[in-house]
């Protein structure tokens, strides 16, 4: 159910154009626990969101872990799903006059799922992430701009630790269906749903690669760690079975750092990104992350800032199952506080750990509740004693 209805959105008002834009800021790999803490996590990964945010993180991998699945799934919430219905019984000029009510209120609906293994060093995965908007920008002359990603997606990354700084990379196939447009009113009075379905149906393959280092500085009480990554070295490009553009993923160098407090029955995780130091046109307060993470024994808590709008999450653990929460602010315009979207997702993991040991004694795990905290008996890779334990 969830597919279909993320998938038929765009269709609805999707018109190929030559005319792209790109004003928002992509969180369609983010996971949902670093956006409740402003998506600020390229010092911090240290499981398998390492793959997506810094592969450098694999170095820091505690025990053999495999999330079995994750589902998730988000939007800007009540009134995305009463326009989403307003617009799946228009057509032609009635589909015209429904784009009115978009003025002021941007969709976005999305979700997917995961499956990642990861152990000391070593991690890779399969997943499949969709992500939709949809925005007016003219009432009167409606402007829409439309987004619209399906990935799946395989990749494999590797860390490898040289004393205090660790270094990483990943290798990800992505299949990807989509596009990225801007069209008006004349565009959009004729058509019919059969016909854009069938415009429609394209698929790019590309290949990239991720580069990560991290400096991790432990001491009894705290961590630090300081890191930097580059997504999509090279850029990300792809190429269409049928000739039709898909959108592609820029250069993406990110600086990071995060601290984790080791307190009995509790961690406490600040951090700061400063993303996309590469793209000249962007305005410097779209570019800083920020935010906290509290770990206690069944619960997380969190919050943060992202391009300038809040951000609040809450993660709870029970067991073999997790659920995690958040919502945050998205910049649709140029520069912040022009125009936001605000989000929710929630996400269900399951996921089986075994064993506490890793090739770096960084102290970065500790007792709590989240999945960089477990216990304080830490083992060496190269070391004896893991135990049984579950992990989220």
């Amino acid at each position: 159910m969830l597919l279909s209805v993320v998938r038929r959105l765009p269709l609805i008002l999707f018109f190929l154009s030559s005319v792209v834009v790109a004003t928002e800021n992509s969180t369609l790999n983010s996971s949902v626990r670093a956006l409740g803490m402003g998506d600020a996590y390229t010092a911090l990964a240290d499981d398998d969101s390492s793959l997506f945010y810094n592969p450098a993180g694999l170095a820091r991998v505690h025990g053999i872990n495999w999330k079995i699945f994750n589902a998730n799934v988000g939007g800007s919430g009540q009134t995305a799903y009463n326009l989403y219905k307003s617009f799946s019984s228009s057509s032609g000029q009635g589909m015209a006059n429904q784009i009115n009510s978009l003025y002021g209120n941007p969709i976005a609906i999305g979700g997917g799922g995961e499956s990642i293994f990861t152990a000391p060093l070593v991690g890779f995965g399969v997943y499949d992430h969709i992500g939709t908007s949809i925005r007016v920008d003219n009432p009167v002359y409606p402007s829409v701009h439309t987004r619209v990603i399906n990935d799946y997606g395989y990749t494999a990354g590797v860390g490898i630790p040289a004393g205090p700084l660790h270094f990483g990379m990943d290798l990800k196939y992505i299949k990807r269906q989509g596009a990225d447009a801007t069209f008006g009113p004349a565009d959009l009075a004729d058509l019919q749903m059969n016909t854009i379905t069938n415009r429609l149906t394209g698929w790019g393959v590309g290949y990239g690669m991720d580069l990560g280092m991290n400096a991790v500085i432990p001491t009894p009480v705290v961590t630090a760690v300081f890191g930097a990554a580059w997504k999509n070295v090279g850029g990300l490009s792809f190429t269409s079975t049928n000739g039709d553009p898909i959108p592609s993923d820029p250069n993406n160098i990110t600086f990071g750092a995060g601290l984790k407090f080791h307190l009995p029955f509790v961690s406490i995780s600040p951090a700061f990104d400063f993303t996309n130091v590469n793209a000249t046109d962007m305005q410097l307060m779209r570019k800083i992350n920020f935010g906290i993470e509290i770990g206690l024994p069944l619960i997380d808590i969190r919050g943060g800032f992202h391009e300038g709008y809040y951000t609040a999450g809450v993660g709870v653990n029970m067991g073999l199952l997790q659920v995690d929460a958040a919502t945050y602010g998205v910049e649709l315009g140029d520069y912040p506080g022009q125009l936001e979207d605000r989000r929710y997702v929630v996400q269900l993991t399951m996921q089986l750990g075994f064993g506490n040991f890793s090739a770096t004694d960084d102290g970065t795990k500790k007792s709590g509740s989240g999945s960089n905290k477990a216990s304080s008996d830490s083992k060496s890779i190269w070391g004896s004693g893991p135990r049984l334990k579950q992990r989220r």
